[in-house]
């Protein structure tokens, strides 16, 4: 097996300025086609989604209807149909009752930190989770307001660090380019 690293292709490197402008100007279209695809697409998406949600909406509100009456129904005296079961089979469809999936419900007035507490009180930290994470903004802005900070998190391996990278702002607005795909 080759493990040595696949060298990238030479780039034809602009030797000018002139020719520095030309591929800027080539990068500039290839980010406004980009732009415009991306634009054409997603309003391709948004008109398929408003005409399946449109159809949606046909069958919707009346389904809910339906399954206000039949849940009714049900209550009323349809569950006879299962006997002694929580659901029965009817019109190609099972009907019933089904438990959901439990939940931990506070009561009114009980609040998150109380009960919190009360289990902290008790040591019954095994219904507790704790989430502990870098807060790396702050660690940014002490070291940053700090030497002695920048120091005491050097010595254990952790730097800010913030290097310059090449970047082409093309100032590509969507708006003009949306309208020209819309015309």
């Amino acid at each position: 097996m080759d493990l040595s690293r696949k060298k990238q292709a030479a780039l034809p490197v602009p030797t000018s300025p002139d020719s520095a402008r030309e591929l800027t100007a080539e990068y500039v279209e290839a980010e406004r086609q980009i732009a415009r695809a991306r634009l054409t697409a997603e309003q391709a998406i948004d008109a398929v989604k408003a005409e399946r949600d449109a159809l949606i909406a046909i069958y919707a509100e009346p389904n809910a209807q339906r399954f206000a009456a039949l849940k009714a129904w049900w209550e009323a005296g349809g569950k006879a149909v299962a006997g002694k079961c929580r659901s029965a089979e009817l019109a190609g469809a099972v009907l019933g009752i089904r438990l959901t999936p439990q939940a931990v419900k506070l009561g009114k007035g009980v609040k998150v930190n109380a009960v919190i507490a009360w289990l902290l009180q008790r040591a019954a930290i095994n219904f507790l989770r704790i989430k502990t994470e870098l807060d790396k903004p702050a660690i940014i802005k002490a070291c940053n307001a700090s030497l002695a900070d920048r120091m005491l998190f050097e010595s254990q391996g952790v730097t800010i660090v913030q290097t310059d990278e090449f970047f082409i702002d093309c100032t590509i607005a969507e708006l003009p380019i949306a309208r020209e795909v819309e015309g």
